[in-house]
Protein backbone atom coordinates (compact mmCIF):
# COMPACT_ATOMS: atom_id res chain seq x y z
CA UNK A 1 0.00 0.00 0.00
CA UNK A 2 2.95 2.20 0.94
CA UNK A 3 3.97 1.90 -2.49
CA UNK A 4 1.03 2.94 -4.14
CA UNK A 5 1.00 6.30 -2.85
CA UNK A 6 4.76 7.12 -1.89
CA UNK A 7 4.36 9.60 -5.12
CA UNK A 8 1.49 11.11 -3.90
CA UNK A 9 1.72 14.47 -2.22
CA UNK A 10 -0.17 13.62 0.50
CA UNK A 11 1.13 10.46 1.01
CA UNK A 12 -2.31 8.67 1.75
CA UNK A 13 -5.15 7.29 -0.23
CA UNK A 14 -8.46 9.65 -0.70
CA UNK A 15 -11.40 8.67 1.01
CA UNK A 16 -14.87 8.53 -0.01
CA UNK A 17 -15.93 11.32 2.13
CA UNK A 18 -13.34 13.64 0.63
CA UNK A 19 -14.38 12.90 -3.30
CA UNK A 20 -18.18 13.33 -1.77
CA UNK A 21 -17.41 17.01 -0.57
CA UNK A 22 -16.47 18.13 -3.62
CA UNK A 23 -19.60 16.78 -5.45
CA UNK A 24 -21.63 18.25 -3.04
CA UNK A 25 -19.70 21.94 -3.54
CA UNK A 26 -20.66 21.12 -7.35
CA UNK A 27 -24.41 20.64 -6.36
CA UNK A 28 -24.81 23.74 -4.59
CA UNK A 29 -26.00 26.66 -5.64
CA UNK A 30 -23.05 28.75 -4.95
CA UNK A 31 -21.50 26.49 -7.97
CA UNK A 32 -23.40 28.21 -10.59
CA UNK A 33 -20.54 30.06 -12.32
CA UNK A 34 -19.22 26.64 -12.24
CA UNK A 35 -18.93 25.40 -16.13
CA UNK A 36 -17.40 22.98 -17.78
CA UNK A 37 -14.23 22.23 -16.29
CA UNK A 38 -12.29 19.14 -14.64
CA UNK A 39 -11.07 18.50 -11.11
CA UNK A 40 -8.96 16.56 -10.71
CA UNK A 41 -8.91 14.31 -7.52
CA UNK A 42 -5.75 12.71 -6.46
CA UNK A 43 -4.00 13.96 -3.61
CA UNK A 44 -1.66 15.49 -5.46
CA UNK A 45 -0.31 12.75 -7.74
CA UNK A 46 -0.26 14.05 -11.02
CA UNK A 47 1.44 16.83 -9.16
CA UNK A 48 4.35 15.12 -7.81
CA UNK A 49 4.31 12.05 -10.44
CA UNK A 50 7.36 11.65 -13.10
CA UNK A 51 4.33 11.89 -15.84
CA UNK A 52 3.81 15.79 -15.55
CA UNK A 53 6.47 17.97 -17.24
CA UNK A 54 9.20 19.67 -14.83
Amino acid sequence: MAVLVADTSLKRFGMPDEVAALALMLALDDATYITGTELTIDGGLLLASAASPG
